[in-house]
């Protein structure tokens, strides 16, 4: 089974589970008898839905699809993950919104006598718990948990990583902005098994009309076990995205495209990157 194949399965898979889950969600009695469905509830704009899809924290249950293309040693390396974003309701209080991170990987060989190497890469999970109650600044902390579902050795480690995560978003005008800041170790391991790996991720947007926005939106890492020239990674650019329908349907949907320059790379790692962004809104907050 080649990469495309695999890769199409598993959007298959998740679509199916996710559609299923949000139609029987949304079709649930609430509490006063009603039913949960949309009908009765005006349909949101173009506008409001940009303005949840681009807060992290919002209550908003989609699945991005995303590739991330490079060129490391001379050769293209490429990243495509399914990425859920589920939330659930804890107490009356609080919210638990959720981020999987399914990585497909194929990097090439850049060393003499080295293979390159294809595969499930370690899914991250991220579960951030925010109050229910949202001030002019939103903010969540929660664990980062990665699992070593790597198919291949080249492609993570093959322990599990744990660590804690926060983050913060807010907005003024026409700009909304935030940051996700995580650090995780491995439970024991050794030599390439052994993690300790710090990320920030950044997220700026500029809102424009009809639902465009202007965006710059990556994550800065650092392997705090590798030497000081090959430890960061800091990618910095940006471009345009649209939050839109298709047709007369009440889908949304949000696609974006971003270059990267990496200011700081390790001496194996990629100069530059483009990240391709599509996104499947499901439901909105309270549906």
């Amino acid at each position: 089974m080649n990469r495309n194949h695999i890769a199409g399965a598993l959007v298959f898979i998740v679509l199916c589970g996710l559609h299923a889950t949000a139609q029987q969600e949304a079709a649930a009695p609430t509490a006063d008898g009603d039913s949960g469905s949309q009908k009765d509830q005006p349909e949101p704009s173009i506008e409001e839905i940009r303005k949840l899809k681009q807060n992290p924290l919002s209550a908003l249950r989609s699945l991005y699809l995303q590739n991330t293309n490079g060129t490391v040693g001379g050769e293209s390396a490429d990243v495509f993950s399914l990425q859920p974003v589920w939330p659930f309701r804890v107490g009356d209080k609080c919210r638990l919104i959720t981020y999987t991170i399914i990585p497909i990987t194929w990097a090439p060989a850049v060393t003499p006598g080295e293979n390159s190497a294809s595969g499930l890469g370690n899914i991250l999970f991220n579960g951030f718990f925010r109050p229910e109650k949202e001030g002019p600044l939103t903010w969540g902390v929660g664990p980062a948990i990665e699992l070593p579902t790597r198919t291949n050795p080249r492609l993570g480690s093959d322990r599990v990583s744990l660590g804690p995560a926060i983050i913060l978003f807010g907005s003024s005008g026409s700009w909304t902005g935030g940051v996700v800041v995580q650090n995780y170790w491995s439970l024991g391991g050794s030599g390439s098994n052994k993690v300790n790996q710090f990320g920030l991720q950044y997220i700026v947007n500029y809102n424009l009309p009809k639902g465009w926005y202007l965006l710059s939106n990556a994550t800065i890492t650092a392997n705090w076990l590798a030497a000081s020239q090959n430890r960061w990674l800091v990618p910095l650019g940006g471009g345009p995205g649209r939050v839109f329908k298709v047709g007369k349907s009440k889908q949304s949907y949000a696609a974006a495209i971003q270059g990267f320059r990496n200011v700081a790379s390790p001496s194996l790692g990629p100069n530059w990157e483009v990240i391709a962004q599509f996104q499947i809104i499901f439901s909105m907050p309270g549906t």
